[in-house]
């Protein structure tokens, strides 16, 4: 068998993937993997006829067994005490995550006490603590008090799963430290020796960059050169998200190559020996790795460096599909659950990329100079490689990612190079870092000033719908016999005949890539969809018509996201749009001028193009109940010249031949009552071939009895409940509507007791079904102008 341990470890992450699918006992696992390794090691000794399959089968059993044993390990006591607030004693186990709100704690948890009794448990928690707290450090061993949250699964469909996040990484659950008050040092200075070097050593570095830069340059250099994403700002992330830079901004493969590369240039120009070059760059580059945080991307980098190394240091024959493999298995073998790691998966199969794909792509263009055909083929092979993953996971499609790599990749390898004198000089003297920072900042203002010019060129980025996993698999299969095909003739002719047959083969595959890359970009359906967003306690509703317009109404909005503009914008409705393939909305309608409305607004208007944004009359003048911050967003809209107008009963938007909004309020006059703004919504009714919705806004019992006296609103098919199902409503109202389906955006376990069992009940009397965003999560209606389909995120 040539390369055997490819075989093996492609066996090893089936029996990962098999036991993620399927609940495997984990004795069962565990003997299955005694047994098959048993069978395999006497088959080798007598040479069975049969081997190659005993020992795939082995493997399959032993990624299986491993993975049902680091299942069991994340299952602890400490999951028992969800929702509760607890003492927990445990020691830190990870470089602290910073971010600009709050910083985050890896704490293995020793011992709980709870309700007076003090109970020895294991497990991981991580911890979230106020920024303004004292930073504390690997190998603290704290005593915390504060309250244990056990994430929920997401209620929106293709929503990040934050809950399997961190059980991937061996965390149970996350714990809230309000307070510095609730934080106690017990010890310092536990943990591995070599770690705490290491991480102690990076905190001092990074505090050099704090000490003589400024924060954005900082925080940019700590980014490139350490990995600290916590603190770069959002539009820059963005920026190097949408221009496919991001890995640049993490520490990767090609940092410890870059790494790499200076230290054997080092060696080379101290003529240090050959015999000592793997035995001093390999600790060197390990070292860099545990200072980093040993993510994935770095651990594969490292490994196969350091795998080459030894094959050079020993006089072996390298074989980089081997190299490949063998830093798979031994990452996997650690955790096998990083198979699902995004950053794992896009390294590995960006490094297949450039080792297979790059050599076809250069001898393609072998008529123009080497040193220059691989600033193109090199980030179009990677590009190539990992586009699947990227529109899986991101949806994101960038057209100037090469040409962004092209400009930048150099640049990159400066910034480092003068960044990592600067360290040196700042250890032995820090003022004399002067003499670099000037030149610094300067490579780093031509660095962020590239990759937003890249970005800011016509559609430099698209989203696209999230492929499904066997347009993913075919799309590879297609990809890798596009290359055999194009490779020398007398290679690919023993496998697929003749120059003719050739010929064909070549037009087949190229018309299947083209229907892939026409389905993905230009999805049609043909109906009316409305989407009820699960953003917690908040309402969003997205309308795409048949003609493919798209209105949202409202935007969710998380506490005091109207301010900070972090919250349901961010983590939910833009991402929510995304996974959809949406770039653009036709019409944004914010309802009334509450945050758990129009909250994530802000987010929207700074990430995508709005066409007009349509707002209720109350609320542009200065009025009560107005939650702070809704002024500043209509301010914002104004500058970044976005339409903005506001209606009221007796308008109508008309986006879609077949389809009418009518808006049935507020009046002309507005309504006084205990809660104005709720009862000035916006409120509209659609109609589409007899299909009809009503989507109310907060309205209350006044609004609703103006509904019911003045408006024909019978019948209706499908109801947004008014004011996430809040007790005070109108009697009459749901008797005169009588709903088919009734719709509550609600957030569970809110403070408001939402909905009320009132309101339950009398929605029950009309007969009508009841969703709820907080039990069913996202609620998706679609109609051909015929029949609903409704479908649910959970």
């Amino acid at each position: 068998m040539q390369r055997p341990l490819v075989f093996m470890i492609l066996a090893f992450m089936l029996g990962i993937m098999v036991t993620s699918v399927l609940k495997v006992n984990i004795l069962v696992a565990m003997g299955a993997a005694v047994f098959t390794c048993i069978v395999a090691g006497i088959g080798i000794i007598r040479t069975w006829r049969y081997n190659t399959w005993v020992l795939f089968c082995a493997c399959i059993c032993l990624g299986m067994a491993l993975t049902t044993i680091k299942l069991s390990v994340v299952a602890t006591p400490l999951m028992d005490f969800k929702g509760t607030n607890i003492q927990a004693t445990g020691i830190v186990i990870d470089q602290p995550d910073r971010r600009p709100e709050a910083t985050f704690y890896k704490l293995k948890v020793q011992q709980a006490k709870y309700g007076g009794k003090i109970k020895k448990v294991s497990g991981i928690l991580r911890v979230k603590v106020p920024e303004k707290t004292k930073r504390y450090q690997y190998g603290d061993i704290l005593r915390l008090t504060g309250y244990v949250v056990v994430p929920e699964p997401p209620g929106n469909p293709g929503a990040f799963d934050y809950r399997t996040w961190l059980n991937r990484q061996g965390i149970a659950a996350n714990m809230v430290v309000k307070k510095s008050e609730d934080i106690k040092v017990l010890r310092r200075g536990e943990g591995s020796f070599i770690f705490r070097i290491a991480f102690a050593l990076r905190n001092h570095l990074e505090s050099i960059y704090d000490k003589t830069l400024s924060k954005e340059k900082a925080v940019i250099l700590k980014g490139l050169l350490f990995g600290t994403r916590g603190e770069i700002p959002q539009d820059v992330q963005l920026a190097f998200n949408q221009t496919g830079l991001v890995h640049i901004l993490s520490v990767s493969g090609y940092h410890v190559g870059l790494v790499a590369a200076m230290l054997l240039q080092v060696l080379r120009l101290l003529k240090v020996p050959a015999r000592f070059t793997a035995p001093v760059t390999i600790p060197l580059l390990i070292f860099y790795a545990i200072m980093t945080g040993l993510g994935p991307a770095v651990l594969r980098a490292t490994l196969m460096a350091v795998l080459l190394l030894l094959a050079r240091h020993l006089g072996r024959q390298n074989d980089w599909p081997t190299t490949l493999a063998t830093a798979a298995g031994i990452i996997l073998a650690i955790n096998p659950l990083d198979l699902y790691d995004i950053g794992f998966q896009l390294s590995f199969v960006a490094t297949w990329g450039l080792l297979y794909l790059t050599p076809v792509l250069n001898n393609l263009f072998h008529q123009i100079p080497k040193s220059i055909v691989l600033l193109i083929t090199v980030p179009l092979a990677a590009q190539l490689a990992t586009l699947p993953l990227v529109t899986l996971y991101f949806n994101l499609v960038s057209q100037v990612s090469i040409l962004a790599n092209l400009l930048t990749v150099h640049l990159v390898g400066l910034i480092m190079l003068f960044g990592g004198l600067d360290l040196l000089i700042g250890t032995i003297y820090l003022p004399l870092t002067s003499l670099f920072n000037s030149g610094i900042s300067s490579l780093i203002d031509l660095f962020i000033g590239l990759v937003q010019f890249c970005n800011s060129l016509p559609s430099a980025s698209f989203y696209i719908p999230t492929p499904p996993l066997w347009l993913v698999f075919l799309y590879y299969v297609l990809l890798i016999f596009t290359f055999y095909l194009f490779q020398f003739p007398e290679k690919r002719e023993k496998v697929v005949g003749s120059h003719q047959q050739i010929e064909k083969y070549k037009t087949l595959v190229l018309v299947a890539l083209l229907i892939m890359t026409l389905w993905l970009v230009k999805p049609t359906h043909g109906l009316l969809e409305v989407h009820f967003i699960d953003v917690g306690q908040g309402d969003s509703t997205l309308i795409i018509t048949p003609e493919k317009r798209i209105v949202l109404v409202d935007t969710g909005g998380w506490q005091n996201e109207l301010l900070s503009g972090r919250g349901a914008g961010e983590y939910v409705i833009v991402p929510y749009l995304h996974r959809l393939g949406i770039n653009q909305v036709d019409v944004l309608v914010l309802t009334h001028p509450h945050a758990d409305h129009v909250g994530g607004a802000r987010t929207l208007i700074q990430t995508m193009s709005v066409g007009m944004v349509m707002v209720s009359p109350y609320g542009l003048q200065p009025a009560d109940h107005i939650d702070e911050g809704y002024t500043e967003l209509l301010q914002e809209i104004g500058k970044l010249g976005i339409p903005l107008c506001s209606a009221r009963a007796g308008d109508e938007l008309r986006l879609d031949s077949e389809l009418l909004m009518s808006c049935l309020g507020p009046e002309d006059k507005f309504i006084g009552t205990r809660s104005d703004a709720n009862n000035n919504s916006l409120i509209f009714l659609l109609k589409y071939h007899g299909r009809t919705v009503l989507l109310t806004g907060d309205i209350e019992a006044e609004a609703e009895k103006n509904l019911v006296e003045n408006i024909e609103i019978t019948n209706i098919e499908i109801l947004k409940v008014p004011h996430h199902g809040s007790g005070f409503f109108d009697p009459d109202f749901f008797q005169r509507v009588s709903p088919k389906a009734a719709i509550i955006s609600v957030g569970k376990g809110n403070r408001f007791h939402h909905p009320s069992v009132k309101t339950l009940e009398a929605l029950e009397e009309v007969n009508s079904k009841i969703y709820r965003t907080d039990r069913q999560g996202a609620i998706i209606l679609s109609t051909d102008g015929s029949k609903w389909l409704v479908q649910t995120g959970k």
